[in-house]
């Protein structure tokens, strides 16, 4: 699940999200854009934060273009833009 996703499903803003998980809302405005990608331990804390339905696959753009049974085929979704820089 997109993080964007789960905040509107929760009716939860960037700004608390961001006090949840200990960072800013601009963090977690670029992190949602897409232009970063988390480190680690912010990617931990949104995950335990989510109860795992934002996984680091879904921060990083990554998804099965194919059915995953045993093998998947990941799609790196960047939608042209250079590759986001770590925040």
């Amino acid at each position: 699940m997109k993080l964007n996703d789960f905040l509107t499903a929760k009716g939860t803003s960037m700004g608390q999200f961001a006090q949840t998980v200990g960072t800013t809302t601009a963090t977690i405005s670029r992190v949602v854009d897409g232009t970063v990608i988390p480190r680690r331990a912010l990617m931990r804390r949104i995950y335990e934060s989510t109860s795992g339905l934002v996984t680091p696959n879904d921060l990083y753009g990554l998804h099965c273009t194919t059915a995953c049974n045993g093998g998947c085929e990941a799609d790196a979704n960047t939608n042209g833009k250079n590759q986001p820089h770590h925040d």
